[in-house]
């Protein structure tokens, strides 16, 4: 029998770690410029106790620019698992052109604010998972997506899950939710 479960979304920089340099809006570079917001933890953990699933969902174009390369990126991302506690199932990154609409590259699907990366994610976790032996659905009614910036919310519109902004999860903000969505 597939058993329905929790799913929480999170965006990881502005969420779950902190910018190099928030004040000027840098991003995480390296693994050593890793910081996790405590309160973050705290409520990813409390998900977990709830008996849900955590997958971090991450725009990463510093790699298609040039700027990072894709193994500095993953060597952060694992920093980022370690400062948490081991408490994302999984994360899955986007590392395509930021700009590919507008430079006649074709658009992939995994970049936010299109919910290709974090479906792909839940599916390779329920396949993970399956293989284990754990039938496991992710259904949008009780799911819930947070992040800091306009393409999170979208990507949670898109996949018609709840959306929270990240401040305001980390400050405690309510997130279960378990009647169904009209769509509307």
């Amino acid at each position: 029998m597939t058993t329905p479960k929790p799913m929480l979304l999170l965006d990881i920089d502005g969420t779950v770690r902190e910018g190099k340099d928030d004040a000027l809006g840098r991003f995480v570079n390296t693994p050593d410029d890793v910081r996790v917001f405590p309160a973050a933890v705290d409520r990813m953990r409390q998900w977990r106790d709830l008996g849900g699933r955590i997958v971090g969902v991450s725009n990463q174009g510093g790699i298609a620019l040039g700027i990072l390369d894709f193994s500095t990126v993953q060597a952060a991302m694992k920093e980022t698992q370690r400062q948490a506690g081991g408490l994302f199932d999984r994360i899955v990154f986007c590392r395509h052109h930021p700009k590919a609409d507008d430079l006649l590259m074709a658009r992939c699907w995994c970049r936010k604010p299109l919910p290709g990366g974090a479906i792909e994610a839940m599916n390779q976790l329920a396949s993970q998972l399956s293989a284990r032996g754990v039938d496991e659905m992710y259904p949008p009614h009780l799911a819930v997506m947070v992040g800091d910036r306009p393409e999170d919310e979208q990507m949670a519109e898109a996949l018609n899950v709840r959306f929270l902004s990240a401040a305001d999860w980390r400050d405690g903000e309510p997130y279960v939710e378990t009647k169904e969505r009209d769509g509307s």
